[in-house]
């Protein structure tokens, strides 16, 4: 701490927000910790210390590490921006592909900006603190073949670096590609329930949504939902809720309206489909970010505790926030009162 003012962080393999956590310190504090680095390699210090100190002062002062040091602080932050916004409470599918869309064009659009800022940090770097540039280890050659003379000529470190980020780059777009267009599916599949299809969609339309739904959930019938959809309108109408007004409206929303005027068994097959979307996980908002915890508790009361209890604990400490607006008593009041009436007659 007398040469950092922050603390460089671990990093966990159980939520993303770290791996953003453990890059940007470094980024931030780079000058400070090869500082830091260089005073443990006093002869003061002990061997290990030193030992340790002078293996990873050469592995960060390198021009490759650098390089990847500044390209994935500038890709992880846009990452953790997007993953902080799909743990988002009540998050929709609809609203998680415009994210993740957004995420895209971002790897898209600013992909050779990401890597020439890289390569111009790594050479900064390397000029103000006397870094070779130099490519390390053995230079491979290839075999040549008897009575040839010509050469390949290889890439520079600059260049290979180059190389090795836009694949990673395209790496990561096409891998976030194959999993919008399997949130997309399943969206396009409960395409007769969102508010547009709900609202102002044609009657030619609706008969188009309602087989992809269909065909998966074989208790619907494609007139029963068009039925129910006309039906809705009409109670939306008598509700004094106009058409602008609606399309607004989430799936949830059109739930609690149905609920809400007590609709349900006038229209169960829409009330059901609402309800099989609404269920459909998006992220795993809360139990991400505190993971860790569950590994804590576990590990300081398994001994004391059976595994029921210890996984009941690491809940109420991860969804501690929900858990604090629990009145309890009014719960102990309740269990006390169903116990008391199991008395012997």
């Amino acid at each position: 701490m007398e040469n950092v003012d922050v603390t460089v962080k671990r990093l966990s393999q159980t939520r993303w927000s770290a791996h953003y956590d453990a890059v940007k310190p470094v980024r931030a504090n780079f000058e400070k910790l090869t500082s830091a680095l260089e005073k443990l390699c006093n002869p003061k210090e002990n061997v290990d210390t030193r030992g340790s100190a002078q293996m990873l002062q050469s592995a960060v002062c390198d021009f490759s590490f650098l390089c990847y040091l500044s390209f994935w602080c500038e890709v992880l932050e846009e990452v953790n921006i997007t993953q902080k916004y799909l743990q988002t409470v009540g998050l929709t599918l609809e609203k998680c592909i415009v994210k993740l869309q957004g995420l895209k064009a971002f790897l898209a659009h600013q992909r050779s900006e990401i890597v020439e800022k890289a390569i111009c940090y790594a050479t900064t770097m390397c000029k103000e603190m006397d870094i070779s540039m130099e490519r390390r280890g053995r230079i491979k050659l290839r075999k040549t073949m008897p009575g040839e003379k010509a050469k390949d000529a290889g890439l520079t470190l600059p260049e290979e670096m180059k190389r090795a980020m836009f694949e990673c780059l395209d790496r990561f777009h096409h891998e976030l590609e194959i999993r919008s267009q399997a949130i997309e599916k399943i969206l396009s599949m409960f395409a007769v329930i969102q508010p547009s299809s709900l609202v102002v969609a044609t009657e030619r339309d609706i008969r188009n949504y309602t087989p992809k739904l269909t065909e998966i959930f074989d208790e619907f019938s494609n007139e029963d939902i068009f039925r129910e959809i006309e039906h809705l309108r009409r109670r939306l109408e008598a509700a004094k809720i106009s058409v602008e007004e609606a399309k607004k409206w989430t799936a949830l929303q059109f739930l609690e309206f149905i609920v809400k005027w007590d609709y349900c068994e006038s229209l169960p097959n829409l009330s059901l489909c609402l309800r099989f979307f609404l269920t459909l996980c998006v992220s795993i908002a809360s139990c991400e970010r505190s993971l860790s915890k569950l590994k804590l508790i576990k590990h300081f009361f398994r001994s004391t505790m059976s595994e029921t209890r210890l996984t009941n604990l690491a809940i109420l400490s991860i969804e501690h926030e929900y858990a604090r607006k629990i009145g309890f008593d009014e719960v102990i009041d309740k269990f006390a009162e169903m116990k008391g009436r199991r008395q012997w007659m």
